[in-house]
């Protein structure tokens, strides 16, 4: 049964059992009841991760009857879902830009506004030739999600569609079409093209294709925590780029060496910038559950975006790009001080999925 919080049911269903269709009930009343946010969309993430199955699932299964031990795993988390622990904390993982990544305690959960960054990253490395050397920085990295769905991308993107890969040459002749042989024809299928329900992105299969013409792809990514990092670390190995991202400890830009400065083309970044002030208003879910050392950003919110701004143009080579997640509140404030630094050509706000300004875009003075 569900947790003894929640009213017995009617005594007309009393025996009745618990389905896929009375527990969506049940949950969503239960959160609403308690004002939490979405709660319809909550009880099928928290059930659809209990059945270990999709959400749409649920709906293609309605009668089908979860075992004593799902009830009871269930009732524990929709316990802790009605106390306001943020969903994705209690399921492990949550989608950014098509990938999914785990999260934890430890670590921010990452939010569509942070994607902003993945997709102008992406545009500089489009247009100034994806084929080329990058060297690449991700501050305060947390689970990985901004510079790990980036080097997916490019990744993916410069190895194309599977179907149009080149394949190494054979070490035996082809059989003759005319020979008759009897050997199966395999179909080089693209995997691009499969549903969402695969738990691995199609884009980080392995290839055959030869990198030697593609430059160097490296990205360096720093938090301060190990444990973040190796959260981050594990991320990376899922979705297939570990081979290209080096993580380290420290803050901000402490862990480079004297030798990275002027190296790295583009610079992301999505440090802590909440205001003291605004830090108070938050959710209680944000409040109470995420890590707090992750949001707030001092007094003004600036206590680490000033420091980033201050110190990219040593790190960025000419011409490089520096992009900052930042606070609606600061944007102007930030966009003055980057300007009256006098270090950086091409300065800009850019705004986020609801249209509020949400990043900052510089670049180096060539």
């Amino acid at each position: 049964m569900p947790p003894s919080s929640q009213p017995e049911p009617p005594s007309t269903t009393r025996e009745a059992p618990w389905t896929v269709r009375r527990l969506l009930d049940w949950i969503r009343n239960y959160l609403g009841d308690r004002d939490v946010d979405s709660p319809r969309v909550c009880a099928e993430l928290l059930l659809a991760h209990v059945l270990d199955c999709d959400r749409l699932r649920l709906y293609m299964t309605p009668d089908h009857e979860p075992t004593a031990e799902q009830l009871a795993t269930l009732r524990a988390l929709v316990a802790r879902a009605g106390a306001h622990e943020p969903v994705q904390y209690l399921v492990g993982s949550w989608p950014f830009h098509g990938r999914e990544f785990e999260v934890s305690p430890v670590t921010l959960i990452p939010r569509p506004s942070s994607e902003l960054l993945v997709d102008r990253a992406f545009g500089e490395l489009r247009d100034r030739g994806l084929d080329r050397e990058w060297t690449l920085l991700d501050l305060c990295t947390g689970t990985g999600c901004i510079g790990i769905s980036l080097l997916a991308l490019l990744d993916s993107t410069r190895r194309g569609p599977i179907s149009q890969r080149s394949a190494p040459p054979p070490t035996d002749p082809p059989p003759d079409p005319a020979s008759g042989s009897d050997e199966d024809v395999v179909f080089d299928l693209d995997l691009n093209q499969r549903g969402p329900s695969s738990s691995r992105p199609a884009e980080v299969v392995e290839s055959s294709t030869p990198t030697d013409r593609h430059g160097e792809l490296r990205m360096v990514a720093t938090d301060i925590d190990p444990e973040i990092l190796r959260l981050a670390a594990r991320n990376a190995g899922t979705h297939g780029v570990e081979g290209f991202i080096e993580f380290r400890e420290g803050s901000l830009f402490d862990p480079l060496a004297d030798s990275e400065r002027g190296t790295f083309d583009v610079i992301c970044a999505n440090p802590p910038y909440v205001s003291d002030a605004e830090y108070e208003a938050l959710d209680r879910n944000v409040r109470d559950y995420e890590p707090a050392r992750a949001l707030r950003g001092g007094a003004d919110g600036l206590q680490f975006v000033r420091p980033i701004l201050h110190s990219a143009p040593d790190w960025l080579a000419p011409g490089g790009l520096l992009l900052v997640e930042l606070a609606t509140a600061s944007a102007d404030q930030v966009l003055e001080e980057a300007r009256r630094l006098g270090a950086y050509d091409e300065l800009g706000i850019e705004p986020d999925h609801e249209d509020l300004p949400r990043m900052l875009f510089a670049r180096r003075t060539s």
